[in-house]
């Protein structure tokens, strides 16, 4: 529509709540189109060039953007004498008060509002026969029709919200999902009966977050590591749109950034991953209706008491903070009680505390205890380390061909585990070609260009570029194990077998304690694992003699006897 000058000015004002409104007529673009509409019946130019302010906020918040700026551009155009909106609840959802208060503003700037129902009348002044006017005498027809479908425009608020969001509570609390999907999951319906929301499988990011929870678990790794490793396969965070203020529009991207050790614990903290819910809506954690990424042990594994999820008999849910890690951290590596982190409490499965408890003679009592949610199990230090002696000194090493079955066995071993050490490298190599055809572009247009600045930009980048390609490339050599790698091994095994009690017994560097422990073992024993024999040994270590005479020794070169002496001695009740 040109302008004409003969014309009266007026500008339009229009809202919707989500950028995603087209229903019903209420979109940007119908109530636009109705505006354009009611200014040609009224014979007026909608400035500035036939465009409408607009907004894509809630009616509720009295604050909004474009609103603002409208203002702004009447008191620079006194010219505008009319503000067109669709109607009366696109203008406000407040109630009363909020829209009193708008549409007092634009009268003291000389502007009327006009909606396209045709509701708002212009004041009229009661004692205009008289050629006299008085503040009293100025009154507005259709105030008391305006003021209702204002209110109303409120009580809809509360109505539609009261059934949408309830609706959403309801599902939330029967275990269903509301809401963006969390990172490594995407929203789907259930497949039997009515489709209700809940999150699956995103086949692009789970195994990422299963790899994180797995390495984390093993706690071999630091949380730097991990962060590298999943980086070297890849990862990059999900890529989302990025909305102009108003969200109107997208206007860029957000994501694609590398794992940090940040993002890495608040996965790893979330218990969603292994479907239990703590939301906002819950009076109680509860059990999702879809599966999560982990099952609850990994996810107490990888967050060692920083979190752990207790899942009652009832199958009620309580999510326990700190748990015991105050007295973990406080003597981590007490030289006192050298083997606490790698022998694990049997009620429990954590790894031991141990401290000196007092009598009343004064005299201290070393033990090994543990009492994480469970009736306290302790163990005297000097009997606890006597049995770890024993089983120790017993992992015999045979002279004869046991090395070069060991190998062999090792090597078996390493073809099984080649498909899982491949697929990384793959990934890794994929991510490193990806990164070498990025750089390649980058350098092309470095040489294309002569501006000085993106010249800088693009150097940056491509520095930036080749750093990840070295870092990608470091973290698929680490875990490229080569045959050779495996003969040294034997070598290191070997010494370790021919001197058990150098190596493990008296070691004094607590890191490396706890590594040859997670090498000796499949998984770190129990204590009356100790005791009967029964720990998962990783290697297959041959026993003395002695041993292989017990009738109860099933798995051959698999443990060691129990001594029944010492198992029925073995826990005692800590004062």
């Amino acid at each position: 529509m040109a302008y004409d000058p003969q014309k009266e000015d007026a500008v339009s004002y229009l809202r919707v709540s989500a950028s995603n409104q087209f229903q019903n007529g209420e979109s940007i673009l119908d109530q636009n189109n109705i505006c354009i509409n009611v200014a040609k019946t009224r014979n007026l130019n909608i400035i500035p060039d036939d465009k409408a302010f607009f907004d894509v906020f809630s009616g509720r918040k009295e604050t909004r953007p474009s609103y603002e700026k409208l203002k702004e551009f009447i008191k620079k155009n006194r010219n505008v004498k009319y503000c067109i909106i669709r109607c009366i609840d696109r203008f406000t959802r407040s109630g009363t008060l909020v829209y009193e208060t708008m549409k007092n503003e634009l009268e003291s700037m000389g502007v009327q509002l006009i909606d396209s129902h045709g509701v708002i009348q212009p004041s009229k002044n009661t004692l205009e026969h008289l050629n006299i006017e008085y503040p009293w005498s100025r009154v507005r027809p259709s105030e008391i029709t305006e003021l209702v479908m204002a209110q109303q425009g409120k009580s809809e608020v509360s109505q539609i919200l009261t059934r949408t969001i309830g609706a959403e509570i309801a599902l939330v609390r029967d275990g269903y999902h509301i809401g963006p999907p969390r990172e490594g999951y995407l929203n789907g319906k259930t497949s039997e009966g009515k489709k209700k929301p809940i999150q699956i499988e995103d086949p692009k990011y789970a195994p990422f977050i299963k790899k994180m929870f797995k390495l984390r678990g093993l706690g071999i790794m630091t949380d730097k590591g991990i962060v590298a490793q999943i980086n070297a396969e890849g990862y990059r965070s999900r890529i989302r749109n990025r909305w102009s203020k108003n969200k109107e529009k997208p206007i860029g991207k957000r994501g694609g950034h590398k794992l940090t050790v940040k993002h890495l614990q608040n996965i790893i903290s979330n218990p969603i991953y292994c479907s239990v819910n703590t939301g906002v809506w819950l009076p109680a954690p509860i059990k999702t209706r879809y599966k999560g990424l982990v099952d609850i042990p990994t996810f107490n594994k990888a967050n060692k008491g920083k979190k752990f999820i207790e899942e009652n008999k009832d199958g009620s849910i309580i999510v326990h903070r700190d748990y015991g890690s105050h007295n973990l951290k406080r003597l981590k590596d007490n030289p006192l009680f050298p083997f606490k982190t790698v022998i694990r409490c049997p009620e429990c499965g954590k790894p031991f505390m141990g401290s000196v408890s007092k009598g009343r003679s004064g005299a201290g009592f070393p033990a090994y205890h543990c009492s994480r949610g469970h009736k306290q199990y302790g163990v005297n230090k000097k009997e606890f380390e006597k049995n770890l002696t024993y089983f120790i000194n017993n992992l015999k090493y045979k002279e004869g061909g046991f090395l070069k079955s060991f190998e062999t066995t090792l090597i078996n071993k390493y073809r099984e585990k080649e498909k899982e050490i491949g697929e990384f490298s793959v990934k890794a190599s994929t991510n490193v070609v990806d990164l070498e055809t990025e750089k390649l572009q980058k350098i092309e247009a470095f040489t294309s260009t002569q501006n000085q600045i993106i010249r800088t930009a693009l150097e940056k980048q491509i520095e930036e570029i080749q750093r990840q390609i070295t870092e990608a490339r470091g973290e698929r050599n680490k875990l490229e194990i080569k045959e050779n790698d495996i003969h040294a091994f034997v070598k290191y095994v070997k010494y370790l077998m021919e001197h058990p009690e150098e190596m493990l017994l008296n070691q004094k560097n607590f890191t490396i304690l706890r590594a040859l422990f997670g090498l000796v073992f499949d998984e770190l024993p129990t204590y009356p694992e100790i005791l009967n024999g029964t720990g998962k040994l990783s290697l297959p270590y041959k026993l003395s003699e002695e041993f292989y005479t017990s009738e109860s020794f099933m798995a051959g070169d698999r443990g060691i006897e129990p001594r029944t002496a010492d198992l029925e001695a073995a826990v005692i009740p800590l004062n």
